[in-house]
């Protein structure tokens, strides 16, 4: 299916994707640190929760590179390529054969292959580890970063009219992104502001709103001798497989079939991105009494956007019906939601270190003021209710002989019902591994700090599933991957009646020839159950379920005429249909251009094409945009998307980005739906940022 009425254009980019002979040139077989992120996050999710975070930490991974003769598993676990089977791997080479002299000669390591090694590449470096500064010279070579980022849609909604009848936001359209940041090998502080398009930029103590309405800092001590971690301000606790403590984004299922379930939690780390809800206040602090144990412990009090039902016969006291997420406070509805929840978590981790293997205990207890009684739709019949909540775990990981690893955690809900996921990653040699992952979390369990592997990624609950992913490579040129994933919902969920079950099926075919070719093809097919309005014998109107399906198939190609000019271009076919219901489709086109004008100056260029008949058969594309920043938008409807995106770099440590974006929408008269609601056909926005490090 190709647009109806530019069809020599879709020719055009049809043509893009047939390989051709490149200029006759030698570089380096490496990637960027854009490629490992379109990589990683091309396939997100927006819903599954903020991924900004995860492409923030990506992104900085690079500044500076690891040293892999110093970096710890949970670093280089890090590293898309690496996950922890690889990383643990290395550490364990390492301990046993001494430093790596080269970056070359990390391909020692059984599963560090030439592709693998080469995707890795933009985030190692010897010779980066840090030294045992004193403490007289913590202050001592600190790198400075201020970043001012200022974006704007041109075509605003409704919700910006000045008419003072309606309901309509308090703010200006812009939303403003300042952050300042200072640290070195050991020492880190940060203070980042945002305001939403929308918000208003005022000091208003009585609605916690000081300028901007969101602020974020932290002060960060690392590697002080026993003293591993002291971080005080905003942080994340990221321990196990995420089962009972992980608010760091993590990806979920994509092309990487085989890293998809395996987490090697990182512990605490500082937290300075924007999102407003997955992060923890207060103390945390990680110490190693011995080389072979990290105990982390933390106390966090923050407030919490949520909807308080005020007191009535039923209640005498006010009670959270409840908790928003949204982080936006435009409108009075908004702000009255905001911050009215007081949460209050401590809670920790002991992580014992046995050779390769970890092996671990995590807990916390969490107060709410005031309690928490969701309404009563059934859906919501297990949620998370009162005044008190704690939370236990095991979790491990252990390595074997013969490039087997098990991992696995469990745990005890608040309700005090057990749950949990564990799986092994088996690396059967350099051309083959294959991952196996069992999850179960009962209809009434439920984890509101976690975030393990599941089909609803990030929310561990009501869900039980089996994952079987496989990776090939049965050439150097090539590599087969390819993932089954069953799974069943034992409990209602929003707009579905009853329990449900269903499966997914992906399988990509990668080629890369050369470091100038690159395509890949992707099928992808899932069969679930969604909740759809029938009638009985007599009329009456009842919830049923049936079964739904989704497919879709990918072709891509990425083609390198030199070091300054590259091409992309993709051609994405949908399909949706209800059991015993006629199929709808959609179809994306798109063709890329990445043009090096001058070593201080690139030109990042989309022009796309979509084509769909509903909702149910949008596509999602990720795009290039301002650095630390994601944006996969989902496609729906018919028409097209032009965006160009300019970065320009004045001097070594300063950059400037602009970039400028529209979608052209036909047969339509508004876009957008509420506040959001925009007269005419065609959405268009303005990004601005300057990045200055010295």
């Amino acid at each position: 299916m190709c647009p109806r009425r530019p069809a020599v254009r879709c020719l055009g980019l049809a043509l893009l994707l047939v390989p051709v002979p490149a200029p006759a040139q030698v570089l380096p077989d490496t990637a960027t640190v854009d490629d490992v992120l379109e990589r990683t996050l091309e396939d997100v999710d927006p819903e599954a929760g903020d991924p900004e975070q995860l492409a923030e930490t990506l992104a900085r991974l690079a500044e500076p590179p690891l040293d892999p003769n110093t970096a710890s598993a949970e670093e280089l676990a890090y590293i898309p390529a690496f996950g922890p089977a690889l990383a643990l791997a290395i550490v364990r080479h390492r301990e046993r054969f001494g430093p790596f002299r080269t970056l070359a000669a990390l391909q020692r390591v059984e599963g560090v292959t030439e592709t693998v090694l080469a995707a890795a590449r933009p985030y190692l470096a010897l010779g980066t580890s840090p030294t045992r500064d004193p403490p007289r010279k913590l202050l001592g070579g600190l790198r400075y970063e201020i970043l001012q980022r200022i974006t704007r849609r041109l075509d605003l909604g409704r919700g910006f009219d000045r008419d003072t009848t309606r309901t309509t936001y308090r703010g200006s359209p812009e939303r403003l992104y300042t952050r300042f940041r200072a640290r070195n090998r050991r020492l880190g502080l940060n203070l980042t502001l945002e305001k939403d398009p929308g918000e208003a930029f005022e000091w208003n103590p009585a609605t916690r709103t000081y300028g901007y309405d969101h602020v974020s800092g932290h002060l960060a001590l690392t590697g002080l001798g026993p003293l591993h971690t002291l971080i005080v301000g905003d942080f994340t606790a990221d321990f196990g497989q995420g089962v009972v403590l992980w608010r760091s984004f993590a990806p979920g299922k994509g092309r990487e079939a085989v890293q998809a379930g395996t987490r090697l939690g990182p512990g605490l780390r500082p937290y300075g991105s924007a999102e407003e809800n997955r992060f923890f206040r207060g103390l945390a602090v990680a110490v190693r009494p011995v080389p072979s144990l990290t105990v982390s412990g933390f106390v966090s009090r923050r407030r919490v956007d949520a909807t308080v039902a005020l007191p009535d016969t039923a209640s005498p006291a006010a009670v959270v019906a409840g908790i928003s997420t949204s982080g936006l406070h435009r409108t009075p509805t908004e702000l009255a939601r905001k911050g009215t929840l007081q949460e209050t978590v401590a809670g920790g981790d002991a992580t014992l270190r046995l050779g390769p293997a970890r092996l671990g205990v995590t807990g916390y207890h969490a107060t709410f003021d005031p309690p928490l009684r969701p309404e009563a739709a059934p859906y919501r019949h297990f949620d998370l209710r009162g005044r008190r909540a704690s939370m236990l775990g095991l979790h491990g990981l252990v390595p074997l002989a013969a490039g087997l690893t098990l991992f696995g955690e469990m745990a005890r809900a608040p309700g005090g019902v057990p749950g949990g996921l564990g799986g092994l990653h088996a690396r059967l040699s350099d051309r083959a591994a294959v991952v196996a992952l069992a999850r179960h979390f009962p209809k009434d369990f439920v984890s509101p700090y976690g975030f393990a592997f599941g089909e609803r990624h990030g929310a561990t609950r009501n869900e039980t599933g089996f994952y079987l992913g496989v990776q090939l490579h049965p050439h150097r040129h090539w590599r087969l991957a390819g993932y089954v994933d069953q799974y069943h919902f034992p409990w209602l969920r929003f707009g579905v009646p009853r329990p449900t079950a269903g499966y997914e099926v992906r399988l990509v075919a990668e080629y890369h020839p050369r470091w100038w070719l690159y395509a890949y093809v992707q099928a992808r097919t899932e069969t679930d159950e969604d909740g759809v309005p029938a009638t009985d014998a007599g009329g009456r109107l009842l919830d049923a379920v049936r079964p739904a399906t989704r497919q879709s198939l990918r072709l891509h190609g990425d083609y390198a005429f030199s070091r300054t000019l590259r091409l992309r271009a993709r051609a994405e076919v949908t399909r949706a249909f209800l059991a015993g219901g006629s199929a709808t489709h959609g179809v994306l086109l798109y063709q890329d251009v990445q043009w090096h004008l001058h070593p201080r100056l690139r030109l990042d260029t989309r022009l796309a094409f979509f084509d769909t008949d509903d909702f149910e058969t949008r596509v999602f594309a990720y795009e290039h945009d301002l650095r630390y920043t994601l944006y996969v938008p989902a496609f729906s409807g018919q028409g097209q998307r032009f965006y160009v995106l300019a970065t320009l770099l004045p001097a070594s440590h300063f950059s400037i980005q602009i970039k400028y974006a529209a979608t052209h929408f036909e047969n339509v008269e508004t876009v957008g739906t509420g506040l959001d609601e925009t007269t005419g056909n065609r959405l268009r926005e303005l990004r601005f940022q300057i990045h200055w490090r010295f």
